[in-house]
């Protein structure tokens, strides 16, 4: 069966600390988060078995990014020496990194980094961009 858009999720988490610069408030200050990260990826067919992507896969490569995160100073991690550790730009990080590891045809779509309970930044980029 075609015509449709399958779409996968895994979930992981990581702890690790950071400061915002050029920030006016308590997150410019040094603290901590215990961050969830929900990966999505999508996929327009299945193969023979009907799998579009095995899930070990997805939570390989999202365990290999995020073991680089845990238990550091984000700030002293690149791509953060240059640019500021916020959720945003984590998300972001987040989705590349998995962009590199997952393998055609199957495509990341979407990655989601909460910080807290109440907080969360979402990266996306619309289907065909790079």
């Amino acid at each position: 069966m075609s015509g449709g858009t399958y779409t996968l999720l895994v979930r992981s988490s990581f702890a690790a600390a950071h400061r915002l610069r050029e920030y006016e408030g308590n997150c410019e200050r040094l603290h901590g988060h215990n961050w969830r990260v929900e990966a999505s990826v999508e996929a327009d067919r299945l193969d023979s078995r009907g799998i579009a992507l095995d899930f070990r896969v997805m939570k390989r490569a999202l365990n290999e990014i995020l073991a680089r995160l845990d238990h550091g100073y984000l700030n002293d991690l690149p791509p953060f020496t240059e640019e500021n550790p916020s959720s945003e730009n984590l998300a972001r990080h987040i989705y590349e990194e998995m962009e590199r590891r997952i393998p055609e045809p199957a495509r990341v779509c979407r990655v989601v980094v909460w910080e807290s309970e109440e907080a969360r930044a979402e990266y996306s980029r619309p289907r065909g961009t790079a």
